[in-house]
């Protein structure tokens, strides 16, 4: 409650227009006696001042507030919009006190009201408005129909069909509420508007047809499409596509070819649909010239080439796309595509094709060629990329290569992978060779694991869930293998490898106690012992230790244990612990917070603060 509100009221009377914005701001919280001041100050020469009067206004609510501000729908246009702003926010107590205004003999002021239960909705009696479907004023039965839309009445449905003869913009609106209805039933009097000579009312009835999914007006819809042109035309596609069109209405094919070759996005998802929908395969060429377009980097681009690829394989298509691998119109990322989708297709007519392009001078068609030959699978591809993978000028598609014969997992590639371990220089086509390995003969290949380098080693530990392999490697000589391996156990997260973690807690080397703590935390497993790396000399050791109990203890217990972090030294393992308290959450967490707000350290405190807010 506002203390010295007389005074508060007097300062709506300022020279100073802060003053003035001030004291409707703290109105705000006032009672009724603000009301009409406030009101006053909404016609005040300041913007800021009328912004504070409107909020404040609308804080204090209530029938009196809307009593106040009912005159105002007959003022100026900036306070008549300032009410209705009010009117609206203030919600279902404003509707009892609009329903007079529907007889009003002011035709905007009826049309306010109209507009204002549509806007509010909540406690509105609909059957209030449907007379005004026979208002003399157009506008007030356009509105009346828009609004008995929003509000769902479907008792209205057959004044609403007596509108459709209504003037243009009352028909429009009449249609758009059939349509928000989902009135099904009243399909055969919407497609007697496609020969009025009105655009607006023909172009909003097409619309609503497509809105109503019935399939009974297909025919009325297709006997009309030679005679639409432009917009009206794509206007019919929409609407058929999404009652439903089927293989007898292909004669669409062309049309949808149009669509998707010259209309925004919206009209080429419509397309997709009714191309996917026909089997449209004479569509398959401007489908990968599209997508062939697209830069995929693009924002969106990515999700649009998804559908794309999406309608192609809804098609039988497979002729058409191996034909436009040998078409030279083609552009090389059309082309890319298409070998894409052949792959995933696992097309076994395009392997000589797709063998062919693993010789192509463009990089980015060997790479793609490659993958798909491993999607498909067949044996028959091993020797060339066996070829590919040894001699191949460029990494990413030596890579692409390797890759695929690990999918393909035939032995005839092991020795020949083997022999390029031992000589390939990137990393990240060791890894490619050593999980195709894996797949094509793992006993054999960990068997003789032992022999080969150092960063083979590692690189096996980073892949295998093999709890045997990983625990020799975790005693591994060198300190890269070891780390990768004591990852690799809480990865697997086996009981031999759990207690391989707990014991290594112990270990000299601070770096191999922080990986355990890791793997621990990956394991969710919460050993007693890890308690006591809260404790650590290392920072590092207690910042990673308090992550793996909040993700691995019991909430509760976490908590507590994490609470008697925030005395650390080292500021980080401090925020560590606020992220985790936030993360776990609860009434405990948010009490251990509040227990701490006044941490000696400014950046904490406002940690604190901001885990607070989202608590």
């Amino acid at each position: 409650m506002v203390k010295n509100i007389k005074k508060i009221i007097q300062n709506l009377g300022s020279d100073d227009p802060s003053v003035r914005r001030r004291a409707a701001e703290e109105l705000g919280a006032a009672d009724e006696r603000a009301i009409y001041p406030l009101v006053k100050a909404l016609n005040d020469e300041n913007a800021g001042v009328q912004d504070a009067a409107m909020r404040a206004l609308i804080s204090i609510g209530g029938e009196v507030t809307v009593h106040m501000v009912l005159p105002l729908l007959r003022s100026n246009t900036l306070l008549r919009n300032t009410a209705l702003i009010i009117l609206k926010e203030l919600g279902e107590v404003s509707v009892p006190l609009l329903y007079s205004l529907l007889k009003d003999k002011d035709e905007d002021i009826r049309k306010f009201a109209i507009d204002l239960f549509g806007e509010i909705r909540r406690d509105v009696d609909p059957s209030r408005i449907v007379f005004l479907l026979g208002d003399a004023n157009a506008n007030v039965r356009a509105s009346a129909a828009k609004t008995l839309g929003v509000l769902e009445y479907r008792a209205a449905v057959p004044e609403l069909v007596k509108a459709l003869g209504d003037e243009e913009w009352v028909a429009f609106s009449a249609l758009e509420a059939l349509g928000d209805l989902m009135a099904r039933e009243t399909a055969g009097e919407i497609a007697a508007l496609l020969s009025v000579p009105s655009d607006t009312v023909r172009f909003a009835a097409i619309e609503t047809l497509g809105r109503l999914r019935d399939p009974m007006v297909i025919d009325a819809l297709l006997a009309y499409l030679p005679r639409s042109s432009g917009e009206e035309k794509n206007a019919v596609i929409k609407s058929l596509i999404l009652i439903g069109i089927t293989p007898e209405t292909a004669d669409l094919s062309e049309h949808l070819i149009v669509m998707l070759q010259n209309g925004d996005w919206e009209d080429r998802e419509i397309a997709l649909k009714g191309i996917a929908a026909l089997n449209c395969r004479k569509a398959v060429p401007s489908l990968v010239d599209l997508a062939g377009s697209l830069d995929p980097s693009m924002p969106g681009n990515e999700e649009r080439i998804f559908r794309l690829k999406s309608a192609i394989n809804a098609i039988d298509a497979e002729e058409e796309l191996l034909s436009l691998l040998e078409s030279p119109d083609m552009k090389y990322r059309g082309k890319s595509f298409v070998i894409e989708i052949l792959g995933e297709t696992r097309s076994k007519r395009s392997m000589s094709r797709l063998i062919g392009f693993l010789h192509d001078m463009r990089r980015d068609l060997r790479r793609a060629a490659a993958e798909a030959l491993g999607k498909i699978g067949d044996p028959e591809a091993v020797g060339h990329l066996i070829e590919v993978s040894q001699r191949d000028e460029d990494a990413h598609v030596r890579r692409s290569a390797i890759e695929a014969l690990g999918n393909i997992q035939s032995m005839e590639a092991y020795k020949p992978l083997m022999d390029l371990l031992s000589v390939e220089r990137y990393h990240d086509i060791v890894e490619k060779i050593v999980e195709a390995l894996l797949k094509i003969g793992a006993p054999s290949f960990l068997a003789e694991l032992h022999r080969h380098s150092s960063n083979v080693r590692e690189v096996a530990a980073k892949i295998l869930f093999d709890v045997d392999t990983l625990l020799s490697l975790a005693d591994d000589p060198e300190k890269k293998v070891r780390l990768a391996a004591i990852y690799g156990l809480g990865r697997a997260g086996s009981p031999e490898g759990v207690a391989k973690l707990v014991s290594l807690l112990g270990d000299s080397d601070p770096d191999i106690r922080k990986t355990a703590v890791v793997g621990l935390g990956d394991a969710r497993f919460c050993a007693v012992e890890l308690f006591e790396t809260l404790r650590d000399d290392d920072p590092w050791v207690r910042f990673y230790a308090i992550k793996s109990i909040s993700s691995s203890c019991d909430p509760e217990r976490a908590v507590t244990l994490i609470s008697s972090m925030f005395g650390d030294e080292f500021i980080p393992v401090v925020m560590s612990a606020i992220d985790s308290i936030r993360d776990i959450g609860g009434r405990e967490a948010y009490e251990v917070l509040v227990a701490h707000e006044g941490h000696p350290n400014p950046d904490v405190q406002e940690k604190i603060r901001e885990a607070l807010q989202s608590l």
